[in-house]
């Protein structure tokens, strides 16, 4: 590939509707000269002032449409990027709110593959392994054998009809109902050529530095480590576990040949994420915060 192809691509992940989060990402859009952003999940307000699960949808509906459509606007109109590829994370029972409008340049790749001129292609995958939160629209069993945290009862899930209303769910019946994260990696969009292909995943691999909470615990989805190794892309990219590169002290790993990268979040007060141009990522990669 020429020059002329290169891809500077801004990443960051889990920034929970804060608004300082969102300043700080288009000024780092601004400054780096990004011409894509991507961002890998819970990017909406995770519960409402009044801490009521009842009012979580409203409260991230007005978040989206006084706040995140309007941003999103502002950073394509006023920097160099072109795109900015989303993905739901475990908290944002409200992501579908995102696109009601079909917005300009904000493109959704949950479990979708999206090709890019520069001949990279982009594929999303939202569901973590089972966590101890309530909400679980969008988590799966790991695979059939994984274990998983104990559960709170109720949890939430998106309606059916209407579709914006939550509905209670016992959560072992639930997710004992729907297909594994093994399953669905199985039948993700295959892309032309893994050396060019970019993931996008709201859970990072289990057993590597990019999945340890606190504790020294792994967090992560082990069916994603065996994709990765199995697969080989060149680059995935991974949020969720906001404090494991201070736990692990990396921000990112080698799976293989591959480059795997959580950038954290919350554990400092600047926006963590990372800037890297696609032509050559580990030697252009940079984070807002770690030098490691």
């Amino acid at each position: 590939m020429s020059s002329t192809n290169r891809m500077k691509v801004l990443y960051a992940s889990d920034l929970h509707g804060e608004s300082r989060l969102y300043q700080e990402l288009l000024s780092l859009a601004a400054s780096s000269a990004a011409e894509i952003i991507a961002l890998g999940g819970d990017l909406l307000p995770s519960f409402s002032p009044t801490k009521r699960y009842e009012d979580m949808l409203p409260y991230q509906e007005s978040f989206v449409g006084q706040f995140l459509l309007p941003f999103f606007k502002s950073v394509i109109e006023t920097t160099k990027v072109k795109n900015i590829f989303t993905i739901p994370g475990n908290w944002d029972l409200g992501y579908f709110f995102l696109f009601q409008e079909h917005p300009r340049g904000i493109i959704d790749l949950s479990q979708e593959i999206y090709s890019l001129e520069s001949g990279y292609e982009i594929i999303g995958y939202p569901f973590v392994p089972p966590t101890p939160f309530r909400p679980k629209e969008y988590e799966r069993m790991d695979d059939q054998e994984a274990p998983w945290p104990p559960q709170k009862k109720p949890s939430y899930v998106l309606s059916p009809d209407p579709p914006d209303e939550l509905t209670s769910v016992d959560p072992y019946l639930y997710l004992k109902q729907r297909r594994t994260i093994q399953e669905d990696l199985a039948g993700l969009p295959r892309p032309h050529s893994y050396k060019r292909a970019i993931y996008i995943m709201h859970s990072p691999p289990f057993g590597t530095p990019l999945d340890l909470i606190h504790g020294g615990k792994p967090a992560g989805s082990r069916s994603i480590t065996a994709f990765i190794k199995q697969d080989q892309p060149l680059l995935t990219l991974h949020g969720h576990i906001h404090e494991s590169p201070e736990v692990s002290g990396s921000y990112f790993a080698r799976i293989g040949e591959t480059l795997s990268i959580n950038p954290g979040q919350f554990t400092s007060s600047r926006l963590q994420g990372v800037v890297f141009e696609s032509e050559d990522v580990e030697k252009t990669l940079v984070h807002t915060c770690w030098r490691g």
